[in-house]
């Protein structure tokens, strides 16, 4: 079972993402986003996002690096924050539940190259990461690369939805549903 490619050749079209369209949401107050990161997050990457506001919580930092995987999702999921790693097994929605999960962000560039990581992550907290609180991704995951993101949610009625997201060349944000 292998990540779909995200290229501009499937068969799904692109358009440009309807800003004014977009649902507001109900009136809050909210829980800005939190993080907690894998032990595989490189320390710039954790230090740029703080630097953006995050707040941002390390396995390696709080003594978890060590620890399976499955116990730094449930980690993350009791401490109310969500999981960004490198790691592409949290993708899997039957290993990880993508119902009643922590949340999860995956930076899906490889570590060695931390400009582009840093970069793409900075777009989709720029796009994403603001917008929407916490309790927004209890059922939603997010994969990042350099110049785009997927966000896979869980609808109210139990579909799972998958939306393609990607940056121009005008600076316009365009998007597709996958799923």
């Amino acid at each position: 079972m292998g990540i779909k490619p995200m290229n501009q050749s499937s068969e799904y079209e692109w358009h440009e993402f309807p800003w004014d369209r977009v649902p507001e949401m109900p009136p809050g107050p909210y829980k800005k986003l939190k993080i907690y990161a894998d032990a595989n997050i490189p320390g710039p990457i954790i230090n740029a996002l703080r630097a953006a506001g995050f707040s941002v919580e390390s396995a390696a930092e709080t003594g978890y690096s060590t620890h399976p995987d499955e116990n730094i999702y449930q980690l993350a999921k009791k401490r109310g924050k969500v999981l960004l790693t490198m790691d592409k097994d949290f993708w899997y929605d039957r290993k990880y539940s993508l119902q009643n999960g922590p949340g999860v962000i995956l930076v899906n560039i490889s570590p060695d190259q931390l400009e582009k990581a840093i970069d793409g992550l900075a777009r989709f907290c720029a796009l994403v990461g603001d917008c929407y609180p916490l309790d927004w991704w209890q059922v939603t995951k997010a994969r990042v690369t350099e110049n785009s993101f997927i966000v896979k949610r869980r609808m109210v009625e139990g579909r799972i939805v998958e939306d393609e997201f990607c940056l121009n060349e005008d600076g316009k944000l365009l998007t597709r549903r996958l799923k």
